[in-house]
């Protein structure tokens, strides 16, 4: 790999550890608490532990990252990176399918308890992290992974809005 492709990929992985892996790091407490207090409200039953479950995905993807893709990226990568890159690939799918389950349940109970306060700030934080996902997987799928593999379609789909 040349020096100037593996300098590209460390400023990508840095930019996406610092902004993305510790920002979903950062927001995921927050939210499975808006997530119990809108439960306690008898506001939508199972929401943390959907919420609770996208995290533990997500932290297993990120660190599934951080020891094994990153640090072969950074080594300019090797005959394996390609399997693993399309292993995360799917796992950006099943993420972005998760979040759109959650906003859609999110979305119907505001119709019944729009005046929910933990409801509304759940809900906003959820877009907020739903956002941040779709920017991170877009920058692992369209900058980071085309560096070592063949260019994958964008994970992102029609259904997925942030």
């Amino acid at each position: 790999m040349p020096p100037k492709i593996t300098a590209q990929a460390r400023a990508l992985i840095e930019h996406i550890q610092m902004r993305y892996h510790e920002g979903h790091r950062r927001a995921l407490p927050d939210l499975l608490a808006l997530a119990a207090a809108a439960e306690e409200h008898g506001v939508g039953d199972g929401l943390a532990k959907a919420l609770a479950a996208i995290g533990h995905a997500l932290e297993q993807h990120m660190f599934k990252e951080e020891m094994r893709l990153f640090p072969m990226m950074e080594q300019g990568g090797n005959t394996l990176i390609g399997r693993l890159i399309e292993d995360l690939h799917r796992e950006h799918v099943d993420h972005e399918a998760a979040m759109n389950e959650l906003r859609a349940r999110l979305r119907l109970l505001n119709g019944t308890y729009c005046t929910d306060p933990a409801l509304q700030k759940l809900i906003r934080g959820v877009d907020d992290l739903a956002h941040e996902l779709a920017q991170h997987i877009r920058a692992e799928d369209e900058e980071l992974f085309p560096l070592f593999s063949a260019p994958h379609a964008p994970a992102s789909n029609a259904a997925f809005h942030p």
